[in-house]
This record gives structure tokens, C-alpha cells and sequence, in this order.
């Protein structure tokens, strides 16, 4: 049997015998408690008998000082007396209802003579109401009242003999019910303190055990934690390259449709105006297909123009951030009939051009998700500056974001927009207002997309 048997097999005989022992202490008590009681309704009964009798020899000599002396203030305690002998009756029967059934039968007798007694001396106030003082003298000097009295002084020290019998059984059984329960409660305490030492001793010995291994688990999760952090800022480094490259690519395409494809464009149709002059003919097909030939090197020239304004905005370079939204704004609400709000700060904000390209692509996300998915009337875009932060918030009124994938945040480009404010060293996050809708905001370090002097000169120089 290894340790850890040996040890639980000690734990649970001692934790039996701490049971045992409660439980012996226990039942020491409720004999206690019950030899307690027993002497408590002995002690009951005496005073109870005790009160029955006084009640009687209050009455009577009452009584026969009221016939003796003719003086109604002798009378008095007898009446009170008389007013409580029910009750007095009452009180004795409860007293006794438990007793055994000879002293039973002697509180039955009791109560049968306190009755006839009380009889007795209404008769001689009676008599001596009616017939005088030597009638009811001569009828209380018979052996009747006398022999009442001592029958009922016969019972009534017959159960205070019982009762005292029961008052020094029950307490001999008390004291001796007293030191068991101590000695079982004190056997029980000795073994309670030494099952505690035990577990202390082994519970400490298992903590550190856990600390050890929480220890050596702490160090492993702390490696992994920094593999990962090293892994994830590999990663968002990543990320923020290629935007930074895709954003590089989409402006020097850009530059390259506008420059070739729209000189292509204008050129073609400069050519098909200037045959169009020289042939000067009234044929109606040749005009209309002159027409169509036009319209169509003139939705190739929009079509030129809104690709290039999507990969890189012209105005964004050409007159700044603010500008740039606000046809992007007006351009995607107009087209989708939405109602929109717009706050910006009254002068124009000198960002860097990678903070700049940054918040246009998030409000144009933004934007984007709110056409496909929302289901907005209005649209809120606002942008301020509270130190240390540039707040952009984008808010509509629409049916807002499943919470699964405000948890998962992987689809509908958020995962990008949260990236873009990562890469600047910002905040973003996304929420189900109370109002409804849904709210993005990112939080952007002014001294990371302010623009320094030198890039100044340089975007005045582009």
C-alpha cells in the first residue's frame, strides 16, 4: 500500500471516529436536555400542588375568620380563592397530564376533594347567612371538613414524595449523563484537532505540490504568451505592410490609368470628333453610330475615372482628407439614398499621408458595410481631436451587428479597418448602441499621424 492509501485510509478512520464521537456527544446532550426537563416539570408540579394547596387554606381560614369575627374584610381572600380555583385546577391537570398513572389518580382526587372542600365552606357561609354564627360554628366542628383537609394533606404529600423520588433521580442521572457527554465531547475535540492537523498537513504539502506545478506551468503558459505575442506582432507588422504595399499599388495604378488610359481615352476621342468633322455626313445611321461611339469613350473615361478615384482618391492628395470624405460620403449615400451627418474640425489637419489614406479606408469600409448590411436611413461620420487621440466615429440608425460577430469580428471588413488603427498604434472597436444601429470607432495617436515638417515639403512638392 503506497502513502497516498495509507494516508486516505488514515483520514477516514480517523474522520469515523470524529463522527462517532459527535455523534455519542450528541445524544449525551439530548439526554441532557432530557433529565433537564424532567426536573423542570417536577419542579412545575410541586409549585403547582404547592399553589392548589395554599389556595385551600387560604380559603379556609378565610372562611372561618369571616363566621368567627362577622367582619366581611376576613371574607375577601376567600372569594378571590374561590374566583381561582379553576384556573388552579386547570394549571394542576396540565402539570400532571404526563405524570404516571397513580399519581395520576391521586391529582384526580386532589382536584375531586378541592371541589367538595370549597362545597363545604360555601355550605357553612350559607348556614351561617341564614341560621347565625352558633348553626355554622356547630356544622364547621364536624369531623367532615377536618377529615377532607387531611385527605387532601395525604395525597398532596404522597406526589411531592413521588416528585422529589423523580427530582434526585433525574438529577443523579444528570450528573452522570454530564460527565459522559464531557468526556465524549472532550474525546471528540482531541480527535477533531488532531483529524485538522492532519489535513493541514496534508493539504499544505498538496499546495505546494500545486504551486510547483503552477510554478513550472506559469513559466510554460509566460513562453508561450511571449511566442505568441513575438508571432502576433510578426503578423500585424506583416499586415500593416502589405496595406501599406496594396495602398502603394493602388496609387501607382492609379497614376498609370490616369495618365495612360485617360490619354488614350481623350485621344480616341478627339480623333473620332475630328472624322466626324470631315465625313459631315447627314446619313442618320452614321450619326448614330457616331453618338454611340461617343457615349462610349465617355463611359470609358467615367468608368477611368471612378476606378482611379477608388484605388487612390485624386483629393485626397490634391486638397486633403476632408474633401476627400465628403465626396466619398455624398457619393456613396447619394447613390444608395442615404441621409448623412458630417462633423469635422473647421481647419484642415496636417496628417501624415499613411494616416490619411488610413482614415479615408476606414470610413470607406465603414461605408461599404453599411450599404450591404445595415439597413440605414442616416449615416453619422464625425472626426475631432480630444488629446492625445484623433476620434473617428462612423454611426447609423440600422438593424447593428449579430452579436456573434461583433464577438468574432472576421467578416464584413472589420478585421481590416481594426488593423489599419493597429497599425498606427490605435484603438477600434465596434458596438450595438442602446439607441440602435451600430457605432465604429477609432482612436488614432496624434503623434503618430501628424504630419512632420519634412512631409509637408514633400506632399507640397508632389
Amino acid at each position: 500500500m503506497n502513502s497516498v492509501a495509507r494516508q486516505t485510509v488514515l483520514v477516514a478512520l480517523l474522520l469515523a471516529a470524529v463522527l462517532g464521537l459527535f455523534i455519542a456527544a450528541q445524544s449525551g446532550q439530548r439526554r441532557l436536555e432530557e433529565a433537564s426537563r424532567q426536573v423542570q416539570r417536577a419542579a412545575e408540579r410541586q409549585r403547582t400542588l404547592g399553589e392548589l394547596w395554599q389556595l385551600l387554606r387560604q380559603a379556609e381560614s378565610s372562611q372561618r375568620g369571616y363566621i368567627l369575627l362577622d367582619n366581611a374584610n376576613y371574607l375577601m381572600p376567600f372569594q378571590e380563592a374561590s374566583g381561582n380555583l379553576t384556573q388552579s385546577l386547570e394549571r394542576l391537570d396540565r402539570a400532571f397530564v404526563m405524570a404516571p398513572a397513580p399519581v395520576r389518580a391521586d391529582v384526580t382526587e386532589i382536584e375531586r376533594l378541592a371541589n367538595q372542600k370549597f362545597n363545604e365552606m360555601r355550605e357553612a357561609l350559607g348556614t351561617f347567612r341564614t341560621r347565625g354564627r352558633s348553626a355554622a360554628i356547630q356544622l364547621m366542628r364536624t369531623d367532615v371538613g377536618p377529615d377532607v383537609m387531611a385527605r387532601i394533606d395525604d395525597r398532596v404529600r404522597s406526589i411531592q414524595q413521588a416528585e422529589a423520588a423523580n427530582i434526585l433521580q433525574a438529577s443523579g442521572s444528570w450528573q452522570t449523563r454530564r460527565w459522559v457527554s464531557l468526556a465524549t465531547t472532550t474525546a471528540a475535540l482531541v480527535a477533531s484537532v488532531g483529524l485538522v492537523l492532519l489535513l493541514t498537513h496534508l493539504v499544505l504539502r498538496q499546495v505546494r505540490s500545486k504551486e510547483r506545478e503552477a510554478a513550472e506551468l506559469a513559466e510554460r503558459q509566460a513562453e508561450l504568451e511571449g511566442l505568441v505575442a513575438r508571432r502576433t506582432e510578426e503578423l500585424s507588422e506583416l499586415s500593416t505592410h502589405l496595406q501599406s504595399v496594396a495602398e502603394q499599388e493602388k496609387s501607382a495604378l492609379s497614376r498609370e490609368l490616369h495618365d495612360e488610359l485617360g490619354g488614350l481615352l481623350v485621344a480616341a476621342r478627339m480623333d473620332v470628333s475630328w472624322i466626324e468633322e470631315r465625313m459631315a455626313s447627314r446619313d442618320p445611321d452614321l450619326q448614330v453610330h457616331f453618338r454611340r461611339v461617343h457615349e462610349a469613350l465617355q463611359s470609358g473615361v467615367d468608368v477611368k475615372r471612378r476606378v482611379v478615384e477608388n484605388l487612390r482618391p485624386s483629393l485626397l492628395d490634391n486638397l486633403g482628407l476632408f474633401p476627400a470624405l465628403r465626396w466619398q460620403v455624398a457619393d456613396s449615400c447619394g447613390r444608395a439614398g442615404l441621409k448623412s451627418i458630417e462633423r469635422y474640425p473647421h481647419d484642415e489637419l496636417l496628417l501624415s499621408p499613411e494616416a490619411s489614406i488610413t482614415v479615408f479606408r476606414i470610413v470607406q469600409e465603414a461605408l461599404t458595410n453599411i450599404l450591404k448590411h445595415a439597413q440605414a436611413q442616416i449615416v453619422e461620420i464625425s472626426i475631432e481631436t480630444r488629446s492625445p487621440w484623433l476620434i473617428v466615429r462612423i454611426r447609423d440608425d440600422g438593424v447593428g451587428l449579430p452579436l456573434e460577430r461583433l464577438r468574432a469580428l472576421r467578416s464584413h471588413g472589420l478585421a481590416a479597418m481594426r488593423q489599419r488603427a493597429a497599425g498606427l498604434g490605435g484603438q477600434w472597436q465596434v458596438r450595438n448602441p442602446a439607441t440602435g444601429g451600430t457605432e465604429i470607432e477609432a482612436r488614432l495617436p496624434l503623434e503618430r499621424v501628424l504630419a512632420t515638417g519634412a512631409e509637408v515639403v514633400a506632399s507640397a512638392a508632389t
